[in-house]
């Protein structure tokens, strides 16, 4: 989508290719496992861009969260980017949407990788 745009490491940025769902969210943490654990030099943030993503379900923000914690745990921040609408309120009514705060949600790519390599 943007042929300019330049790795910015240590933050990974990671745009599913569709809406996550109850029947690839698994898949997709997994692939975002895989491209973390591949990353050179190893990433202190990751942006998820939601913007193929209109409603998230429960167990997609389940996953998120999982994904969050594991995180947390390595030391790698989340950082969202371009939550649609909807899927902001369904993120706002579930517990994750607190533990990440309003400086996890960010309009655009760039304004979150911005705030990542603010805060590494």
């Amino acid at each position: 989508m943007h042929p300019d745009a330049q790795p910015v490491p240590p933050v990974l940025v990671v745009r599913p290719d569709g809406s996550l769902l109850f029947g690839n969210i698994n898949r997709v943490r997994l692939a975002i496992r895989d491209q973390v654990e591949a990353a050179d030099p190893p990433p202190t943030a990751l942006v998820l861009d939601l913007s193929g993503s209109y409603h998230l379900g429960v167990p997609v923000l389940d996953t998120l969260e999982e994904l969050y914690e594991d995180f947390q745990r390595r030391g790698i921040a989340l950082h969202l980017a371009q939550v649609r609408a909807r899927a902001a309120t369904d993120l706002d009514r579930h517990p994750l949407g607190t533990r990440l705060g309003e400086q996890a949600h960010h309009l655009t790519v760039g304004d979150a990788v911005t705030a990542a390599t603010r805060s590494t």
